[in-house]
């Protein structure tokens, strides 16, 4: 494979690497977009390969945040309401139950400003993409994009300390906003 390959990789994965966060993640979709791409040239021919190329990994990227985000969504909606926490359940559920959703809002508190406030306004508040959007003065479209990654960035940060088989795990260090 020749520089020109190697390069078109490269700036495939940083492109992807601003929408996805976990390098695996950011790994699977180029390939997988690659993949497609060279299935479709095999089909006829595609006009201008580099944007098709672009644009089936955007798409695979969003579909795989879309993805995450409603398996989170799921699991948010598994979490008892905290003030029904103690009905029907035993001690111990009670206790973990709490405990998760204390480990979600530890994961909400460590997303950036702005999505932050989406993701509080939509989901605790229970406004609409359209309210957000006019509220914040920003377009719909970047609303769902700050859900999209809030959602997904909440889900790596309770999959992660939730892996440790601790949901006692002690806070990480608070990163800091550039």
């Amino acid at each position: 494979m020749d520089k020109q390959w190697f390069r078109l990789q490269a700036r495939l994965k940083i492109y992807l690497g601003r929408i996805l966060k976990r390098p695996e993640d950011v790994e699977d979709i180029a390939q997988e977009s690659f993949m497609r791409v060279l299935e479709a040239g095999s089909k006829g021919k595609i006009e201008y390969p580099k944007a098709y190329l672009y644009r089936t990994a955007r798409n695979l990227a969003f579909n795989a945040l879309a993805r995450k985000s409603n398996q989170l969504e799921d699991y948010i909606e598994d979490l008892p309401d905290p003030d029904v926490i103690g009905e029907g359940l035993s001690l111990e559920d009670q206790v973990m139950a709490q405990k998760r959703f204390e480990l979600f809002c530890r994961a909400t508190a460590e997303l950036p400003e702005q999505c932050r406030r989406v993701m509080i306004l939509c989901r605790v508040y229970g406004l609409s993409q359209k309210e957000v959007s006019e509220r914040l003065n920003i377009s719909v479209s970047t609303v769902e994009k700050h859900i999209a990654k809030g959602l997904l960035r909440c889900a790596d940060y309770m999959e992660k300390y939730e892996s440790t088989g601790s949901l006692n795990t002690p806070r990480p260090p608070k990163r800091r906003e550039s």
